[in-house]
């Protein structure tokens, strides 16, 4: 059986437990151990799973723990991807989770610390990098290129050889266009098309995307 521990609390870690619940009833070997949290108290509940301490106390549980993150804050994707990386947790203890419904071609490459919830669908040849977060119903086209940390929100469209470099933020329902890149950091706002590539810390927002900031 692989405990899981969860480097969250509410809102994203609570979307990352229901998909290991859904992962369990599918027959993989998986179990929620519990989360750290730094806010929570020590003991307390996060639903039905324990605070079993801070973040950082990660190196004292047992040795076969493995960890994910969910320390998701739309607007903060260069600090979240600073503070996981800060963490210094071996990639050989940090998981996937990739709910059962997920349509995910034989040939893809999924990094470590990856979120995948229901019914997203990666396309042949695409490329996950470590530490994204992919959401229900997101359409990763063939070839796309994720970046570390990056976010597709929920029914997104990435077609084919699109680009999304290190901590980018696509929002829900936003498309970008074949081989389009967007540069580390970015933002393509919701229900926005990217029809360019975007340069890096820049925000984005309507169809054709316009730069915001």
């Amino acid at each position: 059986m692989k405990r899981i521990v969860i480097l969250g609390g509410y809102g994203d870690g609570l979307v990352a437990a229901e998909v290991i619940k859904d992962m369990a009833k599918a027959g993989a070997d998986v179990v929620l151990h519990g989360f750290l949290n730094d806010h929570q108290g020590i003991g307390t509940m996060i639903s039905e799973w324990p605070v079993l301490g801070r973040t950082a106390d990660w190196m004292l549980l047992d040795d076969d723990i493995v960890f994910h993150f969910s320390l998701l804050s739309v607007g903060k994707m260069r600090d979240r991807s600073e503070l996981i990386s800060s963490f210094g947790i071996p990639r050989e203890r940090v998981v996937s989770l990739i709910h059962p419904t997920v349509k995910l071609s034989t040939s893809c490459r999924v990094d470590p610390g990856v979120l995948i919830t229901a019914y997203a669908v990666l396309q042949p040849g695409v490329t996950v990098g470590f530490g994204c977060s992919i959401r229900s119903g997101a359409n990763l086209g063939h070839d796309v290129t994720l970046g570390d940390f990056a976010y597709v929100g929920p029914n997104a469209t990435l077609c084919g050889y699109a680009r999304v470099a290190e901590g980018a933020y696509v929002a829900p329902n936003a498309v970008v266009r074949d081989r389009t890149e967007m540069g580390r950091f970015s933002v393509l706002a919701a229900g926005s098309v990217a029809y360019k590539s975007l340069p890096e810390d820049s925000t984005w927002i309507g169809n054709p995307a316009r730069r915001a900031v």
